[in-house]
């Protein structure tokens, strides 16, 4: 059964193997020839190279999923020491709870309503008033292309009735 890859992550692929090309042979060798098969077999046809061999990678554009990949092999195949993979699985859990943090900040379900623009852009109302919303589910945008023939019809009558019965 072949699997299926994304473009985004045979990218990534394409991306490490360049990576990879550019480091010593020593460290390339720690990495399973297995895993680089992998890596050769799903990688992007039509990739163009684009490191830059006098700036560090930190300052290079790495795709989301690289940096990844690259995360995962230099704990696991890249650290002399399990001191170092302790050190490294730390600073990679204290980077996971950062960012848990801030999409707890961002996106928490209690602090929704406090937002003085809400997702309509209306103003909060103040001493608990009612802002009255005029629905009408007749002038909501429709992409009719997700509907078989039958139902376009159908809505499009509906609309038409109902546009009628509001000018009478």
């Amino acid at each position: 059964m072949a699997v299926q890859i994304k473009p985004d992550q045979a990218f990534a692929y394409s991306e490490i193997l360049e990576i990879l090309e550019l480091m010593e042979e020593e460290d390339v060798k720690k990495v399973p020839q297995k895993l680089i098969d992998i890596f050769e077999k799903n990688a992007l046809p039509t990739y163009e190279k684009h490191f830059d061999v006098n700036k560090p990678l930190a300052e290079q554009d790495v795709s989301p999923k690289t940096a990844a990949l690259i995360a995962m092999l230099t704990l696991n195949y890249w650290c002399e020491s399990e001191e170092e993979k302790r050190e490294l699985t730390n600073l990679y859990n204290e980077n996971e709870r950062k960012y848990q943090q801030e999409m707890r900040e961002k996106y928490n379900p209690d602090k929704i309503f406090d937002n003085p623009n809400n997702i309509t852009g209306t103003p909060k109302p103040e001493n608990n008033e009612v802002i009255q919303h005029n629905y009408n589910p007749a002038h909501l945008p429709l992409d009719y292309n997700m509907f078989p023939w039958y139902k376009k019809i159908f809505t499009q009558v509906r609309v038409f009735i109902l546009n009628l019965l509001k000018k009478i």
